[in-house]
């Protein structure tokens, strides 16, 4: 998501006569784009802009931004952290960016804009993509599961799902300038839902604007709208991040067996293989419910290959529940995983937990993970 809206903002100053350079010494604008998702995502943020202090101080230049979920977590408390910083945009303000940055340059001083409830949708239409052969493209934003340990709802918002035309729309020009794959993106596409208007073609001939045409409203399903997008004329594959596995379904696995240039790749986080632990994160479904989606996707989908997020160290786990967890990877057997420590995120229920689990323990259970899956994945390599 974050490479994605690197490209909307890139595009946004391209169309202000901007120029994008690989050399950060040469830059007098430079943005960086954050997460919040971890705190060591955020260790990482400061650390580049306090490579940017000395250049800053001497020169005056570069301009700072920082952009994205940080920047709405942090709000106006970035100043304080980061004096050098000039510039604080939250992801849904991210169309602000080419008029803050005129009024930097003529001198107004430093800005912020965050806490839009959504985006302008022209910012999808910036034409810019860095891969000439693959783009992301997003079909939804934000997110409304609140899972305790999550900061996403609080920084991204609510869930909106785009006009299904206007993501089709999107695709096809992307596939006119050569693009041959497509990822989907949304915080949980599954739930992703909009409304199309459907119209009668023959009273489309009869009846002129003005006389009102005749149409019907239907709204169109995830599963629908990946129909749509298999059928786009000379898009290659495609494929989509992320599922929320108390809302995968069989249509889904039925849809993605079916549809040819779907690529049969499901991620699908589990994050944690202890019914308690569940029940604290709020990831509204049990063990049990997950093993069935599992292997219901395997059975339904040939050659899927199964992709998850594991949490370790989250308050209170257990040596149980950690070796609950690791006894569903060892059943499940995933072909990709995407292993954390838990860390606190200001905003979230969990933040007002006691983070009772040592870091010493947090990493142990992370290396243990980390042996298997590499060991896992080794073997399925050589077994090709």
């Amino acid at each position: 998501m974050n490479i994605r809206d690197s490209e909307l903002v890139a595009g946004l100053l391209l169309k202000k006569g901007y120029k994008l350079t690989d050399q950060e010494k040469e830059a007098d604008i430079v943005l960086v784009n954050t997460c919040s998702v971890r705190k060591h995502a955020e260790d990482r943020v400061w650390s580049e802009i306090g490579k940017l202090k000395k250049r800053k101080i001497c020169t005056g230049k570069p301009f700072i931004g920082l952009i994205g979920c940080m920047a709405q977590a942090w709000q106006q408390a970035v100043f304080d952290k980061a004096p050098l910083v000039d510039l604080v945009v939250g992801p849904n303000n991210i169309s602000a960016i080419p008029g803050l940055l005129e009024d930097l340059e003529a001198g107004f001083g430093r800005a912020i804009a965050v806490g839009k409830e959504q985006r302008d949708a022209f910012v999808y239409n910036t034409e810019y993509i860095s891969d000439k052969s693959h783009s992301n493209v997003n079909i939804m934003e934000g997110c409304n599961n609140f899972c305790s340990y999550c900061i996403v709802p609080y920084v991204r918002g609510r869930e909106r799902s785009r006009d299904a035309d206007e993501i089709i729309k999107e695709i096809k020009s992307l596939v006119k300038k050569g693009v041959k794959e497509i990822t989907l993106l949304g915080q949980n596409v599954n739930s992703y839902n909009s409304v199309a208007v459907m119209t009668n073609d023959k009273l489309q001939m009869t009846n002129n604007v003005g006389e009102g045409l005749a149409s019907s409203r239907k709204k169109i399903t995830f599963t629908d709208l990946l129909k749509m997008v298999n059928d786009i004329e000379g898009l290659e594959k495609f494929d989509f991040v992320t599922s929320h596995p108390k809302d995968a379904n069989i249509a889904l696995f039925k849809k993605m067996a079916e549809l040819d240039k779907c690529r049969k790749f499901l991620h699908l986080p589990v994050q944690s293989g202890s019914d308690r632990m569940l029940k604290k994160m709020n990831r509204g479904y049990t063990v049990a419910h997950y093993k069935k989606l599992a292997k219901a996707a395997k059975e339904i989908i040939p050659g899927l290959r199964l992709g998850t997020d594991v949490m370790v160290g989250f308050p209170t786990e257990s040596e149980k529940d950690f070796e609950d967890t690791y006894q569903l990877m060892r059943e499940i057997q995933f072909d990709a995983a995407y292993l954390f420590k838990y860390s606190p995120r200001p905003h979230t229920k969990a933040a007002d937990l006691d983070d009772d689990i040592s870091e010493e323990v947090k990493r142990a259970r992370h290396q243990i993970l980390l042996d298997y899956q590499r060991k896992l994945h080794k073997k399925k390599k050589s077994a090709e």
